[in-house]
């Protein structure tokens, strides 16, 4: 059995689980769990019709117990339920961008189109961080990755984190699979990045050095032609080796259009409707992901497996979400700095 594909996953994952156990109650598989197993999975307002029938019949073949599979399913629901609460911080936080940097006379109720934070936000990261400070931001080891959905998400000790942990080593041997890209590509345009393929073209980016920071982007480069990075800050202790390196602007762009598409409308992008979807448009929260069979990631073994597509996009959105959060923080620190400097000047 090759290694990393979905019917891996299902293995270990059930091994694992096995070897390591976890009791019913952890996993809380009754919570919300009106309609049984086809209410949880139809609960997934990120799952079309067609994928939800098919993890439907997939579950029910699993050789995974009852209890783990109902305990999987219960907590992948909590975990995107939380995550959806969590949208509203960065559309907030990219509001704020543009409201200290567009002083027209707007009042508190006029919408703010939160793509003018990007060039806001690229020219911060070029001329108030250093490459080191970048590369120190845009790295992610493994295991920090279950820690985040322990102690922020609340989820442990459950069939579930076992699951998650494997998959997260699925999306660190990614390109084992052979597997097409899960993220959903919508532009049409051949040149750049548009906010609508920021989730495709944030997975191209991604990658994973098992020996060096674990996940990362290539936020910077070699500087072959000597003319120094783009930083203009001096506070970094590593000078002497800044000439060395520049930020490659492309890749931070297409980070920067990702980290807008966090503050939502959706948590996950989603194709368009067929014409056998629209008895569900009454749905608030059907408008995201389509991990059906029909997709371009192909099941791991027959149509009884099921896909681990879903929770691979959702790993990826914690990791653009973890280094977002670290612009964040470098952001507010800078603004705090100024009204600190701006106070002492009016003394």
């Amino acid at each position: 059995m090759p290694r990393f594909t979905d019917n891996w996953v299902l293995d270990k994952s059930m091994f694992d689980y096995v070897q390591g156990g976890s009791c019913a109650c952890c996993g809380f598989p009754h919570i919300f769990n009106i309609g049984g197993l086809e209410g949880l999975i139809q609960s997934m307002s990120d799952l079309e019709t067609d994928a939800a029938n098919q993890e439907i019949d997939a579950a029910k073949m699993s050789p995974w117990p009852e209890d783990m599979r109902d305990g999987i399913w219960t907590d992948r629901l909590l975990l995107r339920y939380r995550m959806k609460k969590e949208m509203r911080g960065y559309r907030h936080f990219l509001e704020e961008v543009v409201r200290n940097h567009h002083h027209d006379g707007d009042d508190a109720t006029t919408p703010i189109d939160i793509k003018k934070a990007i060039p806001i936000l690229h020219n911060f990261c070029t001329k108030h961080l250093t490459p080191f400070q970048l590369r120190q931001i845009f790295q992610l080891p493994r295991s920090e990755l279950p820690e985040i959905l322990k102690t922020k998400y609340k989820i442990h000790a459950s069939a579930y984190a076992i699951v998650f942990c494997t998959v997260v080593e699925q999306v660190a041997n990614f390109h084992v699979t052979k597997y097409p890209v899960d993220g959903r590509r919508f532009g049409s345009s051949g040149g750049g990045c548009d906010l609508d393929d920021a989730e495709v073209e944030f997975e191209v980016d991604l990658r994973y050095d098992k020996f060096g920071p674990g996940f990362y982007i290539g936020i910077i480069d070699k500087n072959d032609d000597g003319d120094g990075a783009t930083s203009t800050s001096g506070d970094d202790n590593n000078n002497s080796e800044e000439c060395c390196w520049r930020v490659n602007e492309t890749v931070l762009l297409r980070f920067l259009q990702r980290m807008v598409s966090l503050g939502g409308p959706t948590l996950l992008a989603r194709a368009a409707k067929t014409s056998h979807d629209n008895q569900d448009d009454s749905d608030d929260d059907d408008e995201e992901e389509n991990n059906s069979s029909t997709t371009t990631t192909p099941p791991a073994v027959g149509s009884n497996v099921p896909s681990f597509r879903s929770d691979r996009r959702v790993i990826r959105l914690l990791i653009a979400r973890y280094w977002a959060d670290g612009i964040m923080e470098k952001y507010r620190e800078s603004q705090q700095m100024k009204e600190k400097k701006k106070e002492g000047g009016t003394e």
